[in-house]
Formats: C-alpha cells, structure tokens, sequence
C-alpha cells in the first residue's frame, strides 16, 4: 500500500485515501510551505515548522513530500502554473494586440499583489537546473513562454519592431522592478505604482515602434 495514500488513527487501522484526497492533502501542505518559504527562504524554512503549523507531526509530512527539495520543487511548480494560468486568460482576454498587452501586464500586477508568496517563490528565489523536476522546469517553460509570445505576435504584425525576446524581457524588468519596490513601499506615494508602470511600457514601446508608426 503507497503510504502516501493512508491516514493512520491512533492504533486504528489506517484509512486509504482516494487519489483526489492525496492531491488536496498535498495542495493543503503547499499552501503552508509556500508562506514559509517566502517568509523564511528556502533554507529557513522547516519541514518540523510546516508540520507544526498544520498540527502534523514531521514524520507525517514525509509521507508526501519525502524532502524538503521535492517540497520547495512542488510548491514553486505549483506558484507557476497559478501565474501561468492568470496570464494565459489575459492573453484570452479578446481585443486587440494592445487590448491583450495591456490584459496581460495588468493580470501581472494583480497576481503579484494578490498572491505575494507565490510571486515570490517564482522570482526571489532560483534552484540549480539539475536540482529541479521535470514538472517544474515545464512550469517555468510556460510562463517564459507566455510573457513573451504575445510580443513576439506583436512583432510579427508589424506592431513592434526588434528582438521579441529582449522586448519582452525589457517589459518584465521594468514591471517586476516596480512590483519589488511597491511591495517594499519604497515608491513616492505622488507617483502612484499604475502610473508609473504605464508610463514605463508607452516609453518601451516607443522605442520598439516601427519608424512612422
């Protein structure tokens, strides 16, 4: 029997769990590691502490995760997919090529805010390549893809002109920039975050445009 898959009761028998139980038992402990972690760090952050916190002994925890690296892998693929899945619905958005830029650096700003944590697993911390999952490495992949296809659509439309992959990583460093500094309260309150981000992207796509345009 995958032990994964049993709750155990005392000196009760112990009870099988469906695979949709074991996923939300695992979703639950993601949940807990992922404040820990952001709060923390990776290397601050304890199995014993996790387990703590939901009541758990640490032993228990490793019937899920067996290492505090295929949890810190899970929650940070998970943090990802989230991310991925809110951008993918602003790039789904409808409208125009611009309507679906502006949808999705909005969606950006609004994941970073409402889920600060997880942003911060995505973007604050890094693991070596070897040391990450296959499920991770495919997290990552579709979230570089989605920040910059919609550019590289834009370039092909002749909306935008140069190098999609340095335009779009140059829109991700200006709005993750001001996100950190925004989180830090280190922005002067007489430019507002949504001010200063849109004046940002109309000064990179004013380089980025076609001459005439």
């Amino acid at each position: 029997m995958d032990i994964t898959n049993t709750v155990h009761y005392g000196k009760r028998m112990a009870v099988l769990l469906t695979d949709e139980q074991v996923a939300d038992v695992r979703q639950k402990i993601r949940e807990v590691a992922e404040r820990h972690i952001a709060r923390d760090g990776p290397q601050g952050a304890s199995m014993r502490a996790i387990a703590t916190e939901m009541g758990w002994t640490a032993a228990s925890l490793y019937r899920y995760y067996a290492s505090k690296a295929a949890l810190l892998d899970a929650t940070r693929a998970a943090a990802y997919e989230r991310f991925s899945a809110c951008i993918e619905a602003a790039g789904q958005s409808g409208g125009d090529m611009w309507d679906t830029s502006r949808a999705i650096g909005d969606a950006y700003a609004d994941f970073a805010f409402r889920e600060p944590a997880a942003y911060q697993l995505i973007f604050a911390f890094e693991q070596d390549e070897a040391d990450k999952s296959a499920e991770l490495r495919a997290a990552q992949a579709r979230a570089g893809n989605l920040m910059t296809r919609y550019v590289r659509d834009m370039v092909k439309a002749g909306l935008l002109e140069g190098d999609a992959d340095h335009i779009a990583h140059a829109y991700w460093a200006v709005l993750h920039g001001l996100v950190v500094l925004q989180m830090a309260g280190k922005l002067d309150p007489a430019l507002p975050f949504d001010t200063l981000r849109h004046s940002a992207a109309r000064l990179i796509t004013r380089g980025a445009r076609p001459s005439g345009h």
